[in-house]
């Protein structure tokens, strides 16, 4: 290793130069200079491999701190092959001592050569991982026990018979459940995966302090061997601790630190990279290549990964480090695209919020996307861009940096403001950013940005002359403001009522008027609560008396506020252009409708609410790509909901007539720190324009904003909202993310006459049966796999440990028929049970008592709100026709796993129940008085069972009350009770059999079995059946009864013949005399006794007349009572319930799906509530499309594909009035709907061209 040390130094004095051991360039040794950042972007770090020491810059204060660096002391070995170096930086985390840590990595070759995993070590680890899975908990443990002492039992009486129980009880129900999950055509493959790798690069940690009076000691470092990669320190959570991610071309290590008197380190677990992300590495042969791929792919605790779908499509995986999770998927249409270079990811950029993420592939286009849905905002192309190299999100979001090379090499620098403005986009130089030439010749020479500059919380940070760095968050930008300049211009007094017919509280009053900067085109209103700019349809106005609001001019500005102040003559400035006048006209509006009843001109208001839509209108069609930024940023949809604007919102949602689709994105909650900052007059106050001050009414989305307005008419508003995500869903299911919110109160809305059930219509739309799975990840994990329901499963959206087998792959000719449930996150849930804490003696008295509770009793219930569980749990699950939805079944199936996982429990315990039941009970009535220790025991495990199924029926009635009461729960809680009952009295009081016991016993015994048989409902092959039955008995009820009554009437009648007077009650024995030649011979025959006594037997006769024979009766009016019996009750009445039964099979085989369905959904909620361990919470859930069983719902979504949500309502308009299905509204429907093209019959107005 010495000579290999001595080789290098040689090359670098005789060369002077050195490679560059990051990127492979080549360049001057004592310039290679590695940058990084803290998470939070208060420090900087600064590292060159050749130096001696390190240095910290505190970005506030300046301050410098050296740790000391030798890089001979670095390796306790050197290895060889040393390609690469990693620098990281966290944040203070002791914030007394001002104390920080800052890690060092190499990394080797050997660190980008992962080998494959043998298959004999494949099938091993698979093996390995399901016995994991079938490990049982404490319950499972308990239940073994009770079965190896009944077996026991047996051994010891040799009574062989007892084996009946343990074999078609618990055996059975095991093949049951085998069965179940395993019987079914597999599409999923197990194939070799990744492998860890035993690494030769190292990692160093160094801690820092900017407090004078802590000395800092060359001891103060810890090594890490064996582990190479490139390393991030991610944002602090805990005091005095952070976690270091170290992540090399195969792996992902977690490493927490905590800062004590020294350095104490434990590694957290041991990741496998994403697939796609692993694969594309793995496509370079040079190690450099890799390394360089994968610094560019992280970003903080952020992954991004991005691969071709197609040859029009790219898909981007964006995964967060920290809680291992894909965050989103994205997509990008690569039509335009100049550059394809596959040896270099994508250039990308999140907002300080986690909101927005800009990407571009490296070309001129930089798209924008909202984090949380995964949704496009907009796509922009630069012409005067070549190549993009770097971005950033700075001044809180507002702007994106953008380092551009040019075809000459040449490093440029551009801003984007992102607010929708129209003036977006400017070129800086570098006097702008505090940078030198010699800076950007470094710049230029590196093509990897690692070494020369980094970023982090809206900062960028170069590396420029000697220990100096450059900090670049703001940069200020020479914009346009348009408005009045300092020059002295005339006023002329307008009438009020014309100009604002809002106010009708002083008519009288006169408002002010000027020419803005004496400019005749535009004449500049500042009145009681209004600041209004009017522009001339021709070149100029006259004078002021020239001016005639809409007939000669276009209303082009408009902000109407109680709160503007007209006597502090304060300039008139538009600071943001187009942003400032689309927002102030939409709050405008909502001020108008707030204000409705105070009109002073019914027409005139008209004139104004029309003016303000068609700026908002006009705006759209020629800037919607300026709209899409300003909606995002902007609570724009919020105040066109209040407002009632139902025309502007259509118009939004589904104009087809505009070049730009998709105008309105949906997102989770209303972003308040970019327009709730200030009370000023020019920023938007959303909840105090809107009226929703109290907390408990202000929605967080658009959506819940029209929920809450849902009534009446105004229920339109909702209905536009959800057609337009269910349309757009199809191709992407980040549309749907309000959606999933809303439901469960959605599905408590009751059948409306206008609008019907928003909730059954929205179920049939094709994104809940058809929506195809589109994301780049290939593996997925079964969870739920059962005969006669949709085959469930779900992706890999997490970073996995190490050896995890449970996702494979799909097969390629199944891919095509996997669909998605179009509800992200919607059986998800994200509650903490908080526990108290205790102190001392009495937490380990309370954890003690917990345990106990836990190994020997059923879990409780949380004790939580409904808003708490998943949407899915919420939801009011009322109609047969929400669970033919195959979104639905999947969402239940998806959970089904889980929850036959806890189920199987309470099933062992029953049987256990009713195996010792039969058995002792057997004992005891044999008179076996014999209580050994065995049989005591025995007692004992039965009425713990006993005790322990009782909890949970009376836990579920303490939890539901009323709505435990259904026919099934009364049957568990009667069997349970009577089994206890009735051993009872055998046990402790009647020690010998007799004839009641014994019947009791019996009858016992059926019922237990018949419960049993309820509970194999958890296992579909059965459940199906039993429903079937169910079914079968529910629908033949009804003829039943009249069959009975039939026979109960024939029954009657043949009592009546068998009573006095009749002939028949006096039957006696026959005579029959005989002749044998010499004397006559008399014999009697045998009397024939009363067959019809009592009006039971006759009823029951009736039942078996077919196997009855009354013929010995020589009695006509018998003899034709029979006949006619015969013919109605034999021979019509059997076969017509022949008929019926067979008819009534097959569509009782249909509803036997949807009974199993209710059933699941019953126990998937009930589990969810439960206290004990959660469901495998997954975003997305997929399931594999089954036309038959899916038949029903797509015949019905069929018929309902023309209908739309709001096509009950009805619009038309004429310049008298406004109608909605023949029904006179309200004025401000009027207003808002009256004839908005009043503009259109003049030439186009050039008001869009006015400000820049």
């Amino acid at each position: 290793m010495d000579e290999i040390e001595t080789e290098i130094d040689e090359h670098i004095k005789k060369n002077e130069y050195v490679e560059d051991l990051e990127s492979g360039n080549y360049t001057y040794g004592e310039k290679i200079n590695y940058v990084a950042i803290s998470p939070n972007g208060s420090i900087v770090a600064k590292f060159n491999p050749y130096g001696s020491s390190i240095l910290v810059t505190k970005v506030t204060t300046n301050a410098n701190k050296n740790i000391p660096f030798d890089k001979k002391k670095f390796f306790n070995k050197k290895p060889s092959n040393v390609f690469g170096w990693s620098l990281a930086i966290s944040d203070i985390i002791d914030e007394g001592n001002d104390i920080g840590l800052v890690a060092i990595s190499c990394a080797t070759d050997i660190d980008t050569s992962p080998k494959e995993i043998e298959k004999e070590n494949l099938q091993k680890a698979s093996i390995r991982e399901q016995l994991l899975i079938l490990l049982p908990d404490f319950q499972f443990i308990l239940i073994f026990l009770f079965i190896c002492y009944y077996s026991v039992i047996i051994s010891y009486t040799h009574n062989l018979n007892l084996y009946f129980y343990l074999f078609f009880i618990i055996i059975f129900m095991n093949i049951l459940y085998f069965y179940e999950s395993y019987n079914t055509p597999k599409i999923l493959k197990t194939d070799i995966k990744q492998s860890l790798i035993s690494s030769e690069g190292m990692i160093k940690i160094f801690k820092f302090s900017f407090n004078d009076n802590n000395n800092d000691k060359e001891d103060d470092n810890y090594s890490i061997y064996h582990l190479g990669g490139a390393v991030t320190f991610l944002n602090n959570s805990n005091k005095n601790s952070t976690t270091l991610i170290c992540m090399n071309c195969v792996e992902i290590q977690k490493i927490n630190i905590i800062l004590d008197k020294n350095i104490i380190v434990s590694k957290e677990g041991i990741y496998l990279l994403p697939e796609n992300l692993f694969k594309k590495l793995g496509s370079f042969k040079d190690s450099k290549c890799k390394w360089k791929y994968l610094l560019n792919s992280k970003f903080q605790k952020f992954l991004m990964i991005d691969t071709s779908k197609n040859d029009h499509v790219q898909s981007i995986e964006l995964y967060d480090v920290n809680n291992l999770q894909l965050i989103n998927v994205f997509y990008r249409h690569l039509e335009d695209c100049l550059i394809s270079n596959d040896e270099e990811p994508g250039i990308f950029a999140m907002s300080t919020d986690s909101r927005l993420f800009a990407y571009s592939y490296g070309d001129n286009i930089i798209t924008l996307y909202l984090i949380e849905s995964g949704l496009e905002v907009v796509s922009k192309k630069f012409d005067n861009i070549f190549k993009i190299k770097f971005l950033e999100l700075i001044e809180k979001d507002k702007k994106l940096f953008i380092i551009e090379e040019d075809r000459e090499s040449n490093v440029k620098f551009h801003i984007w403001i992102i607010s929708g403005c129209l003036n977006d986009y400017f070129s800086i130089s570098k006097d702008d950013i505090g940078l030198s030439d010699s800076n950007i010749s470094i710049l230029s020479k590196y093509d990897e940005q690692h070494n020369a500059f980094t970023k982090a919380n809206g900062k960028v940070v170069f590396k420029i002359d000697g220990e100096q760095f450059r900090v670049v968050h703001e940069i200020t930008t020479q914009r346009t403001i348009f408005g009045e300049n300092d020059a002295v211009t005339d006023e002329y007094e307008y009438q009020s009522c014309n100009l604002e017919p809002w106010n009708n509280y002083d008519n009288t009053k006169t408002i002010s008027g000027r020419f803005l900067n004496n400019d005749k085109r535009l004449l500049l209103i500042i009145g009681q609560n209004s600041v209004q700019l009017w522009k001339s349809k021709s070149i100029n106005f006259v004078d002021f008396n020239n001016f005639k609001n809409f007939e000669n001019s276009n209303l082009v500005y408009i902000l109407i506020s109680d709160s503007i102040e007209p006597e502090k003559k304060a300039k008139f400035q538009i600071n943001d252009d187009m942003t400032t006048i689309i927002t102030h006209a939409c709050r405008s509006l909502a001020y108008l409708y707030k204000h409705t009843k105070s009109i002073y001109s019914r027409e005139k208001y008209q004139k104004f609410i029309n003016g303000i839509m068609y700026i908002i209108k006009d705006f759209i069609k020629n800037y919607p790509d300026n709209w899409k930024l300003m909606e995002v940023q902007h609570p724009l949809m919020a105040y066109l909901i209040y407002s009632r604007s139902f025309s502007l919102i259509k118009y939004i949602l589904f104009e087809t007539n505009t070049h730009a689709k998709k105008l309105h994105k949906p997102q989770s909650k209303y972003t308040y720190n970019n327009y709730l900052q200030s009370a000023s007059d020019l920023k938007l106050k959303l909840f105090e324009d809107l009226e929703l001050n109290d907390e408990s009414l202000k929605p967080a989305n658009d959506l819940e904003l029209a929920l809450k307005f849902c009534q009446g008419r105004d229920a339109v508003m909702l209905a536009y909202l959800l057609e337009y995500y269910s349309e757009n869903s199809m191709t992407h299911i980040g549309w749907m993310i309000n959606v999933t919110k809303i439901l469960p109160e959605l599905s408590k809305f009751s059948y409306n006459d206008y609008y019907g059930s928003y909730m059954d219509q929205l179920l049939y739309k094709p994104c809940f049966g058809e929506m195809r799975y589109n994301f780049p990840i290939r593996r997925f994990k079964e969870l739920s796999v059962c005969q006669g329901t949709l085959k469930v499963y779900v992706p890999l959206t997490s970073i996995v440990p190490k050896n995890s087998l449970s996702y494979k792959k799909v097969r390629e000719d199944i891919l095509p028929d996997i669909c998605m449930v179009p509800l992200p996150n919607f059986t998800t849930h994200n509650f903490r049970v908080v526990e108290k804490d205790g102190k001392g003696i009495f937490k380990g008295i309370k954890n003690f008592i917990y345990l106990l509770g836990y190994i020997f009793l059923p879990p409780g219930y949380k004790k939580l709100e409904d808003k708490y569980f998943s949407s899915f749990h919420q939801i009011k699950k009322r109609e047969k026709d929400f669970f033919r939805v195959p979104a639905i079944e999947a969402a239940i199936n998806s959970r089904w796993r889980d929850t036959m996982a806890y189920w199987m429990g309470p099933l062992y315990f029953y049987a256990i129940f009713l195996t010792y039941f039969s058995y002792l009970s057997q004992l005891l009535l044999n008179g076996d008085k014999d209580f050994n220790a065995l049989i005591k025991i025995g007692i004992g495990i039965f009425y713990y069972t006993g005790i322990y199924l009782l909890i949970i029926e009376f836990r579920q009635i303490m939890k539901y009350r009323t709505k435990y009461i259904t026919t099934f729960n009364i049957i568990d809680l009667s069997s349970i009770i009577l089994g206890i009952i009735v051993f009872s009295l055998i046990s402790f009081t009647v020690r010998t059999s007799n004839e009641t016991i014994m019947i009791l016993t019996s009858m016992t015994t059926l019922v237990l079995w018949i419960e049993l048989l309820l509970w194999f409902r958890l296992f579909s092959v059965m459940a199906i059946n039993i429903f079937i039955f169910g079914n079968i008995l529910r629908k033949i009820m009804p003829f039943f009864i009249f069959m009975l009554i039939l026979i109960i009437g024939f029954g009657n009648s043949m009592f009546i013949l068998f009573q006095e007077p009749s002939p028949l009650y006096y039957l006696k024995a026959s005579n029959y005399t005989f002749y044998n030649g010499t004397v006559n011979l008399t014999l009697t025959g045998p009397s024939q006794d009363n067959p019809i006594s009592t009006i039971w037997e006759s009823i029951l006769s009736m039942y078996y007349l077919s196997t009855g024979n009354l013929n010995n009766y020589d009695y006509w009016p018998l003899k034709l009572l029979t006949f006619i019996a015969n013919v109605i009750l034999v021979l019509v009445i059997l076969n017509m319930l022949i008929a019926l039964m067979n008819d009534t099979f097959n569509k009782a085989k249909e509803d036997g799906n949807l009974g199993l369905l209710i059933y699941r959904a019953e126990l998937v909620n009930d589990f969810e509530k439960l206290d004990t361990f959660s469901f495998y919470n997954s975003s997305y859930i997929c399931y594999l499309r089954d036309p038959e069983l899916m038949k029903k719902w797509m015949k019905k979504s069929q018929e309902l594909s023309k209908t739309k949500l709001y096509s009950w309502f009805n619009e038309s308009i004429n310049k008298e009035n406004i109608t909605y299905d023949g029904i006179d509204i309200t004025s401000w429907y009027e207003l808002i709907s009256g004839n908005e093209d009043y503009q259109d019959s003049s030439p186009t107005p050039d008001h869009m061209t006015l400000w820049f």
